[in-house]
């Protein structure tokens, strides 16, 4: 593989991961569970507590109102924006550290780690949204946010592995002397 073929898998490659780097933060501040109103519409949190909607306390954010009761918080989206930005800096390695003088192993780890708590986060808020302290079991529905969250994970994780597995730079090839007679 040529040199400029190398540097364009790895930009590719580096794009990749900070696109879905980026989608793991922005997956933070989107809707992380719905429910009806009584007013009709849906009600909506953000994975940071800030509550949206046909609500009567739209515009409020939910951790003041469970510091009122006497404590707790609602903030699932700190994983995705703390690992979202973890992720950011591997990808930024990817771009620009050529692979030959630092191989991407660590890299590649870190993005994998950054996508098992991405997916594994997202699908668990997805299959188990949670009541955000104040609803019913069972009465809210998963919003956006940990679709995205699980989707960017993912895509981290198939990032990291063919990083790791040796897809994104492949050595030169190693010429040996003939016999010589």
């Amino acid at each position: 593989m040529a040199r400029a073929e190398q540097r364009s898998v790895r930009v590719t490659v580096g794009m990749i991961a900070a696109v879905a780097a980026v989608a793991m933060i922005v997956s933070s501040f989107l809707t992380w569970v719905s429910t009806p109103a009584e007013t009709g519409g849906r009600t909506r949190v953000s994975g940071w507590g800030a509550i949206s909607g046909a609500s009567d306390i739209a515009g409020t954010n939910l951790n003041d109102v469970l510091q009122m009761g006497g404590g707790g918080s609602y903030r699932p989206g700190l994983l995705g924006l703390i690992f979202g930005g973890i992720a950011l800096v591997g990808a930024a390695v990817l771009l620009l550290v050529r692979g030959k003088e630092r191989p991407h192993r660590i890299t590649a780890a870190v993005l994998i780690l950054c996508g098992l708590v991405g997916a594994g986060w997202g699908v668990l808020r997805v299959l188990a949204p949670g009541s955000a302290g104040v609803l019913e079991s069972g009465d809210g529905r998963a919003g956006f946010g940990p679709w995205l969250l699980a989707a960017a994970g993912f895509v981290l994780l198939l990032v990291g592995t063919a990083v790791l597995a040796g897809m994104l730079e492949t050595p030169e090839p190693v010429r040996h002397p003939g016999i010589q007679g």
